[in-house]
């Protein structure tokens, strides 16, 4: 029987518990990885220390950011492409726009990584944090369902343009068609 435990940045913690069959093949025992979170807090006299908790224990915003880090950290470190469908579900808007602008930036993202994500969050579409030419809509048609993608780009907007609020009045389709209806 093997044990073992990595810990990454005081963040995560890792137990594997594992054996070894008689051809030296490391195999893990099923249901035997732990996956624990590292906080920083206070004890009852006010000393800091580290405490852990089980990452099953833990918020489905945190989960999901353990998830996601280690492909954002590898498209940032290799110059690869992450895709990423709903970036915002479980996430605070401001964490999604820092790891957005982390791929922007020249200095955290010195290979050319890009990442490519759907979003419903309007906040995104925000020309301080993305390029025209970055942003796309997905409008799918009523009468066959089939959806057409396109970009901002096409349209005659300015820099200094409130994309958000226009794409919310629709100025720019893909907006659902919602019929409302009075509840008597």
């Amino acid at each position: 029987m093997y044990e073992r435990s990595i810990r990454k940045e005081g963040l995560f913690f890792l137990h594997i518990l594992s054996e070894t069959s008689n051809n030296g093949e490391v195999r893990l025992k099923m249901g035997e990885v732990s996956a624990k979170a590292s906080h920083w807090g206070e004890d009852r006299d006010g000393n800091r220390q580290s405490y852990f908790i089980d990452l099953a224990e833990e918020s489905d915003g945190t989960r999901k950011l353990m998830a996601l880090a280690p492909a954002i950290e590898s498209a940032l470190r290799t110059g690869g492409v992450l895709l990423v469908d709903e970036i915002e579900r479980e996430l605070h808007p401001r964490l999604v726009s820092f790891m957005v602008a982390k791929f922007q930036s020249k200095a955290s993202n010195k290979n050319g990584a890009q990442i490519i994500f759907t979003t419903h969050n309007t906040e995104l579409m925000n020309l301080e944090l993305l390029r025209k030419d970055q942003i796309y809509f997905a409008d799918k048609r009523d009468k066959d369902g089939v959806s057409e993608l396109y970009s901002i780009s096409e349209f005659a907007t300015r820099t200094t343009e409130n994309i958000r609020k226009g794409y919310l009045v629709g100025k720019y389709g893909a907006t659902p068609y919602i019929e409302i209806e009075e509840v008597e």
